[in-house]
């Protein structure tokens, strides 16, 4: 038996049951499904780690006339003891000795928690906390936290420090009118659109590396299934790089590691969603100028000569042409023009910048570039872009005191998710989704 230090037995999690053959244990969670044989009553429970099966006979009246009440999701407690299954789908069951029910559903159940009939999105996402439950969704967002917690763990490694900066912003980060406005007492302010100066004040204060994991938040009127007004990003800046290829290596390094990581340590979750991770080598990379000439030559877009930045159908394109060329995933399109990227973008010359995107399965990923840390040339490059200086006035105050060269990136969390899982909407790597037209639940 587990037993807790009073003395009392401990919940064990289906995951660990394997662990307790022939033994005692004590099992709670969802009556995921119930099938009456009889004498037998076999229920299928689920809890935050897995399925197992529940096996209730006649000879334990309390336990079976219990059984017999039961309705699906409602939340029980069982005590009984682990043996082998002669099912085709579960390797150990439990014998039911003790049944409680600690909690009956008092409606009816608006989806299909088993997955066997498919909801639409919009009434799933009416009712997410139901749909949450859903063995498919859990893996999902599992596969999420351990990509997030592989992020954090390898800059550790790396000598990042994590930080945490404000959400609440007196003035726009990259310029822009996308911007949610909020009533800061007498003041008006601002939801931050990412970490980004901030991230460079602290390489700037001495810290040299640092990340964050936080939410960011785009006012931007679309409604498409790739965007969502808030969502996590994965913040990274670096000091004292030589240019932009020091952060893509880095990238390509950190890329490498989270998809081993889900790879390691989600097997059960990806057999689940009946999906590999793919693997990769040397992430490709072209400049936004070869792009652009296999986008038009390549594939006979002619309209797309005078772009400046990739849209849906290029990202697309251009990663389709990776597969084709390079048998991968992922590609790095590098140097963009200097008027499609935040004023602090570092110049390559005077058309082009230091900077990079990049793409996964058609969609981009992760934006970044080398930072301008000169503060003549910062100031210039925010007038260039439209923007007054004086509303960068305690930004701009840093550069003064000695800045290092320095850049960084970030990588969406639920983009990430989102293409390495095939999923069709960005909304379902969201636990609670804020698009132009939900914000509830």
């Amino acid at each position: 038996m587990v037993i807790d230090s009073q003395g009392i037995m401990k919940k064990v999690f289906i995951k660990d049951i394997h662990k307790h053959l022939n033994k005692r244990i004590v099992l709670a969670g969802w009556v995921h499904k119930v099938v009456k044989k009889g004498k037998i009553i076999f229920i299928i429970l689920r809890d935050c780690s897995g399925l197992t099966q529940l096996v209730v006979t006649f000879r334990n009246p309390a336990a079976f006339n219990l059984a017999k009440k039961l309705n699906l999701e409602d939340v029980i407690e069982v005590e009984g003891v682990v043996t082998e299954s002669l099912s085709r789908k579960f390797k150990y069951e439990l014998k039911v000795e003790k049944l409680e029910i600690l909690s009956k559903v008092k409606d009816i159940i608006p989806l299909d928690v088993s997955g066997e009939i498919e909801a639409e999105l919009g009434v799933r996402l009416r009712y997410r906390v139901v749909d949450l439950r859903r063995p498919r969704n859990l893996a999902i967002f599992k596969i999420q936290a351990e990509l997030i917690d592989a992020f954090r763990r390898f800059l550790r490694c790396k000598g990042f420090i994590e930080v945490h900066t404000p959400k609440i912003v007196a003035t726009c980060t990259e310029g822009g009118a996308e911007l949610f406005e909020v009533k800061y007492f007498e003041k008006k302010a601002f939801l931050a659109q990412s970490p980004q100066i901030y991230k460079q004040l602290l390489v700037i204060a001495g810290f040299e590396r640092v990340f964050e994991v936080g939410h960011a938040y785009r006012a931007e009127k679309h409604n498409t299934i790739r965007h969502l007004n808030e969502y996590v990003s994965l913040d990274v800046e670096m000091g004292f790089i030589e240019n932009e290829n020091d952060l893509m290596n880095l990238q390509e390094e950190l890329v490498k590691y989270m998809l081993e990581s889900v790879r390691e340590n989600c097997k059960s979750e990806l057999e689940t969603l009946n999906v590999s991770i793919p693997e990769v080598d040397k992430i490709p990379r072209l400049s936004f100028r070869e792009a652009k000439e296999i986008i038009i030559e390549y594939y006979g877009r002619r309209n797309f000569a005078d772009a400046i930045d990739l849209d849906t159908e290029a990202e697309r394109l251009i990663c389709r042409y990776a597969k084709e060329n390079y048998d991968t995933d992922f590609i790095y399109i590098t140097n963009f023009p200097l008027e499609a990227r935040p004023f602090y973008t570092m110049p390559l010359d005077e058309y082009y910048s230091r900077s990079f995107d990049l793409l996964f399965r058609g969609l981009e990923i992760s934006t970044g570039s080398q930072r301008i840390h000169d503060y003549d040339l910062l100031v210039k490059s925010i007038r260039k872009h439209g923007l007054n200086p004086e509303d960068f006035k305690y930004y701009l105050e840093a550069f003064k005191y000695g800045a290092p060269p320095h850049g960084g990136f970030a990588i969406g969390a639920e983009r990430l998710t989102m293409k390495l899982l095939n999923l069709s909407n960005i909304r379902e790597a969201s636990l609670f989704p804020r698009d132009r037209f939900r914000i509830v639940p």
